[in-house]
């Protein structure tokens, strides 16, 4: 698969979106606001890109006009290196006066795993921190001080075949801190989403000059927005970031069409500043301002379909941007559906599971289960499905490696008086529930709810696995979907933990940590020890050692159950034995963290030597 695909076939109508400037000069102002632009065409022995430099240029000159102060990094003269990229974020932090800092990004992207994304610069071929762990990046931003922080990627968001991609962590071009005040607004624009490629195009068959199909309609919107776009704001006409996200998801497929019919390509926004936080200015009076393009089955974008489907069983995440567009059809289309299909599918034991505390493996045949030294496990074999019997030895809690037929395999939490239902697909963990075993006093409300619980947990998970489950808007809306979440988690998750685990990444990603300490302490309550992941997200586990965290917060297991948390050890200041720390270098593509085999062999070592319960 390629990265960034460039395409020889142009169009005669992309002169309208093609621009110099976009606005006119706006009134000076303090340049109390900042932007770092980068550009970077050559990968090693990826595709040379021929609009990412060019595309970086085009939105340093406008951010220029709009009187940001700007610093440009582009490849065409030397390589972009993240120190440099940091170096320049650091000294806008320092100012302490910033109110707004953007970051753009145009060139090679791809996914190290599920929701953990690299930007790649000019050395990532050979160097593994040449390139910018973006996930990372934005959970530090919210930490940077400056009101709001955006990020725009123009990058591609599927895995590289060419290139060891588990072998690159990326480099923080946001320092490490401590919070300051309250948490930063963070805004992030990106091209594509989860797993799917971003465009570039030749503007016409004889031209040498190509354009990037994200960058043009990002720009587009202050050429030509649509008419409810326009705000006031401080006596100026203006583009509020929260107008975008409709324009974006309705411009940039139409766009893709327009350059070929085949070609889909979906923006993935999330706004977290209010009404009044911008970029850019409207055109002038004497320019004309475009209106809607009725919306169709192509247009909303994945995260409507979570929203719309996640809020019709209760569990409430927001409005979706379009309304009374046809979900079913959009769900159909994207996957979205069969997904769910399938996880409710796999979720159905084949028989009555008699153990107090164990797994039950469907999808793939179960070869070992490998604990600490005072845990005992055994394996039965249901035909389709493995049934693990977990001993824990009167503890609550403790850490069990399944390696699957093919080799692979993962880490997973056992819970006293918990039966695990782990889902694989193709060797990679797709999803892992939890339901009361007959010993649990919660069994019975898993009875009254168990279809339900089924039915949330697989639309829950499937959102996840789309990079969707997650609460936007405003610092006041986010606030109030957290609240109206918390009470169904504070319902469920005794029956379910991991619904307690997702809710956990969504509220750190919005940057509501008093939630997220919440569920915490209710999980605490209730399962008698730490999860790994919410412990983690709560900054519990920060600046201990593996033996330390085993000893102050009996963290189960003793890594991250999702891939996702992997790229959280380092914002959150985790120190793991090195040994442990390396794991991430055997990941899978899943959302639950699945390791190649020679990670499980490193993972079954460090059971069985006994520095880890």
């Amino acid at each position: 698969m390629r990265r960034r695909d460039f395409l020889a076939a142009g169009i005669l109508t992309a002169g309208a979106f093609t621009m110099p400037r976009v606005c006119g000069t706006p009134t000076p102002r303090p340049k109390n606001r900042g932007a770092v632009v980068i550009g970077v065409d050559k990968v090693g022995n990826l595709p040379t890109l021929k609009a990412a430099a060019s595309g970086a240029r085009k939105i340093a000159e406008w951010l220029t006009d709009e009187g940001f102060d700007v610093r440009l990094f582009v490849d065409d003269r030397r390589p972009v290196t993240a120190s440099d990229l940091l170096d320049a974020i650091e000294s806008f932090i320092e100012r302490g006066t910033l109110d707004q800092l953007v970051v753009y990004f145009a060139g090679h992207g791809c996914i190290a795993t599920i929701l953990s994304e690299l930007w790649l610069l000019s050395d990532a071929h050979h160097n593994p921190n040449a390139a910018v762990a973006l996930n990372e990046c934005c959970a530090l931003a919210q930490t940077s001080g400056i009101p709001n922080v955006v990020f725009i990627s123009d990058a591609c968001r599927s895995r590289p075949d060419s290139l060891g991609a588990q072998f690159v962590r990326g480099s923080l071009i946001f320092p490490i801190q401590t919070p300051r005040g309250r948490s930063s607004g963070v805004d992030r624009f990106l091209a594509t989403r989860v797993g799917s490629n971003a465009y570039e195009y030749a503007v016409d068959k004889s031209s040498a000059e190509f354009q990037a199909i994200f960058t043009e309609c990002f720009l587009g919107a202050f050429k030509h927005p649509y008419d409810d776009m326009v705000q006031t704001v401080g006596g100026e006409q203006v583009i509020p970031n929260r107008r975008l996200e409709r324009f974006l998801a309705t411009e940039v497929p139409k766009r893709a069409h327009t350059v070929q019919i085949t070609l889909q390509q979906e923006p993935d926004c999330l706004v977290m500043s209010d009404d009044s936080t911008y970029i850019g200015h409207a055109p002038s009076r004497n320019r004309p301002v475009g209106s809607p393009t009725p919306a169709n089955v192509i247009t909303p974008a994945i995260s409507d379909v979570a929203r719309v489907i996640l809020n019709a069983r209760g569990f409430d995440i927001g409005q979706p941007t379009f309304r009374g567009s046809d979900i079913t059809e959009v769900a159909t289309q994207s996957g979205f559906s069969d997904s769910i299909d399938r996880i409710q599918h796999a979720q159905r034991p084949t028989a009555e599971i008699d153990v107090r505390t164990g797994f039950i493996i469907s999808g793939t045949g179960l070869v070992s289960a490998v604990t600490s030294r005072d845990v005992k496990v055994n394996i039965t074999d249901r035909g389709t499905q493995s049934v693990v019997d977990v001993k824990l030895s009167e503890r609550p809690a403790g850490s069990v490696a399944l390696r699957f037929a093919n080799g692979s395999g993962t880490i997973l939490a056992a819970l006293d008086r918990y039966i695990g239902n782990v889902v694989v697909v193709e060797g990679k963990v797709t999803n892992v529930s939890y339901f009361p075993s007959r010993s649990n006093d919660m069994r019975h409300m898993y009875e009254e709810q168990a279809s339900r619980l089924k039915q949330l947990h697989a639309i829950v998970a499937t959102a996840a696995r789309f990079g969707v489950f997650r609460i936007e808007g405003s610092e006041k809306t986010r606030q109030d979907l957290g609240r109206k979440m918390a009470g169904q988690i504070r319902v469920l998750k005794g029956v379910d933990p991991t619904l307690g685990v997702y809710a956990s990444y969504a509220y750190a990603d919005a940057g509501l940590l008093d939630q997220v300490r919440s569920v915490r302490q209710i999980m605490r309550g209730t399962l008698g020890a730490d999860l790994f992941d919410v412990a983690m997200l709560t900054g519990a586990l920060s600046e201990k050692h593996t033996e330390d965290i085993e000893r102050a917060n009996h963290p189960a297991p003793f890594c991250p159950m999702l891939s996702q948390g992997w790229g959280q050890l380092r914002v959150k200041r985790v120190s793991l034995s090195k040994e442990v720390a390396d794991l991430q270098d055997h990941l899978q593509l899943s959302l639950w963290t699945t390791f190649d085999e020679q990670g499980m062999r490193i993972a079954e070592r460090i059971l069985r030597s006994g520095s880890v319960t």
